[in-house]
């Protein structure tokens, strides 16, 4: 179904990005690949465009010269810290830019807008606060994504996007990397919520989910989640890789506690009820496969 279309991946340079990228040109796409930073790998079948989205008329500047079809908007700034000097540029870099963006897709007349939300988002219904600067604009995003299709029939569909993980990420200070690197040189992982449960789903999965949510019929103001539907702890997965590499076990609360810390499973069945999406690879593969990728970085001096 993409064989020829026109899309765009605004963030394309980041962790999900890149491994989209890859999956859309599987696929047949014609690919925009839209970067803060500057341009990506040459890849033939892919354009690059450098934009701050939250800048005026960046987003509207980004929409005409891809002309796509099918827009998914993954750019943002990610972190969980809750610090208030973080409030301000959270704010420009994912509501502003979301929202700039979402507005420009709906006048160009794209057909369908992936948006990329997260499980860090608050449940409102329940009266959860957002943990951090991060959540309570993943949060707003949605709501005018909710607004937008409701109200002006923008084709916006929302992925509710769980703990991803696998090789290629680049912040290191994520869990999967950071306790691969420490059990690489031989050290215990130290950690501080080793009993959150979280739901972990490998970026392969996660790319794929996204082409699924962007091609299934009917789908326009929905919000669907992109996760395993199983959860592991913290502290468990640290010890499944301290376990492969031979390393000491993780000491937990060795590190502050953080406040707040959301514990969610994803609705699985249902997204693959509307989107005929489930993802292919459990946890103890894809953490073989992401050990792997980081070995041979380290082995390269790339890490």
């Amino acid at each position: 179904m993409l064989q020829g279309t026109r899309a765009l991946v605004t963030g394309a340079s980041g962790f999900v990005g890149r491994h989209l990228v890859a999956e859309l040109l599987a696929r047949g796409a014609e690919v925009v690949a839209q970067s803060r930073s500057g341009a990506g790998p040459a890849l033939p079948g892919v354009r690059w465009l450098t934009a701050d989205l939250a800048a005026a008329g960046e987003a509207e500047r980004v929409v005409a010269e891809s002309r796509a079809e099918r827009i998914f908007h993954l750019a943002s700034r990610v972190t969980g810290r809750r610090d208030l000097e973080l409030v301000a540029p959270t704010l420009e870099a994912n509501l502003v830019a979301g929202v700039r963006l979402l507005l420009a897709a709906l006048g160009a007349g794209c057909r369908r807008i992936v948006l990329a939300g997260s499980m860090e988002e608050p449940d409102l219904a329940a009266g959860e606060a957002p943990a951090s600067p991060y959540a309570a604009a993943k949060a707003g995003l949605s709501l005018y994504a909710r607004f937008l299709h409701a109200v002006h029939g923008a084709p916006i569909v929302t992925a509710r996007t769980f703990m991803v993980y696998g090789p290629g990420q680049r912040d290191l200070t994520k869990l999967v990397p950071h306790a691969i690197l420490e059990g690489l040189a031989g050290r215990a992982t130290r950690l501080a919520s080793a009993g959150r449960p979280v739901d972990w789903i490998f970026v392969e999965d996660v790319a794929r989910g996204l082409v699924a949510l962007a091609t299934a019929p009917g789908l326009e103001g929905e919000t669907l989640d992109l996760g395993s539907g199983r959860t592991t702890t913290v502290g468990e997965v640290a010890a499944r890789i301290a376990a492969r590499l031979g390393a000491p076990p993780p000491a937990a609360g060795a590190l502050p506690a953080r406040a707040l810390e959301t514990a969610r499973r994803a609705d699985t069945e249902r997204t693959f009820a509307r989107a005929g999406f489930r993802p292919a690879t459990d946890l103890d593969a894809g953490l073989d496969l992401t050990i792997e990728w980081y070995r041979a970085e380290r082995a390269a001096g790339r890490l």
